[in-house]
């Protein structure tokens, strides 16, 4: 699934304190109620805001056509946010609505047009191909590159990630870290994962385990589910950090109930092993069925080759590593 960029920029994940149900409840409702008033009464900056609580359920019920409404609203406006959210209605689809990548496209594109850097992006990303799209690489690393310029940290981690990989551009090392140390310094959970590799390998840079840690670390800080599932892999194979079992289930536990699939073949592992928990074989079948409901099928061969091998039905050894 391609990831697409939202129209509001998420900034740094700050931990706060949990409310209540009821409290989260009446403070979801009020946000609902004040967005309303405001876009009756005429505030276009509001449209958007209101449209997402409607597509969110958040105090509110999701009310799909609602949506769309006051999104169809703002880009009559010429709002580029509203452009941008409803070409990403098009694109996944919703309730009551199909995939159009071709009506998401043209929305992006024109939001593209008028400057939006998520637009930009989301440009890009068609250009990845699916859904009817044809595949251009190239013009996916172009519009990646136009979006990094125009502020999109989505923008600079997909264009850093090109390079490194020689995907619609001539493989340069050098230059993929530079574009994702800029998508780090605009805040990049995705980047600092990405580097993080870099250094757990030492590709393109320097081995340098401690780094790797850090940079894990502030991506899991930013909510990534990736980097959660990183730090348990450096913390059950004592990558820069001495080995701890209870460290690295409690991270990938984090993963995986953020849905990172990957995490829960790890738990079976740990599981099955008996790392940092009582071996449980019923308990680790369990674990891999999960991982195997994987759309990756990498991840989906090797968790359901680890569920025949526990039922007896595959004698061959897998390696069963982590990471």
């Amino acid at each position: 699934m391609l990831a697409l960029a939202l129209s509001v920029s998420g900034g740094v994940a700050f931990a706060r304190a949990d409310a209540g149900p009821s409290i989260e409840r009446d403070r979801a409702k009020a946000s609902f109620e004040a967005a309303l008033r405001d876009a009756q009464g005429g505030d276009a900056t509001r449209y958007v805001d209101l449209a997402m609580l409607y597509l969110e359920g958040q105090g509110v019920t999701r009310d799909v056509p609602k949506a769309l409404a006051w999104l169809r609203k703002g880009v009559a406006g010429g709002d580029t946010d509203a452009m941008v959210e409803l070409g990403n209605v098009y694109f996944d689809g919703a309730d009551g609505v199909p995939k159009d990548r071709r009506a998401a496209f043209t929305l992006y594109s024109e939001a593209a047009r008028r400057g939006d850097p998520n637009g930009m992006y989301n440009v890009g990303a068609s250009h990845e191909g699916g859904g009817g799209l044809p595949e251009n690489t190239r013009l996916a690393f172009a519009w990646y590159l136009k979006a990094a310029e125009a502020g999109s940290a989505r923008g600079a981690y997909s264009a850093g990630e090109a390079y490194l990989a020689g995907s619609g551009v001539r493989r340069d090392n050098a230059k993929g870290v530079a574009m994702l140390r800029r998508a780090i310094q605009m805040g990049s959970a995705d980047a600092m994962n990405a580097m993080g590799r870099l250094y757990s390998e030492g590709s393109g840079v320097k081995q340098d385990h401690a780094e790797a840690v850090r940079l894990y670390t502030a991506a899991a800080s930013n909510d990534l589910a990736a980097g959660m599932s990183n730090l348990g892999v450096v913390h059950h194979n004592g990558e820069g950090v001495p080995v701890n079992y209870t460290e690295a289930m409690r991270w990938f536990q984090r993963a995986a109930d953020h849905g990172y699939l990957e995490a829960w073949y790890d738990l079976g592992i740990m599981c099955e092993r008996g790392h940092g928990i009582a071996a449980n074989e019923e308990l680790a079948l369990i674990m891999y069925r999960k991982a195997a409901q994987s759309d990756e099928p990498d991840l989906r061969r090797k968790a359901q080759k680890a569920v025949n091998r526990l039922l007896g039905l595959d004698d061959e050894e897998d390696d069963g590593s982590i990471g």
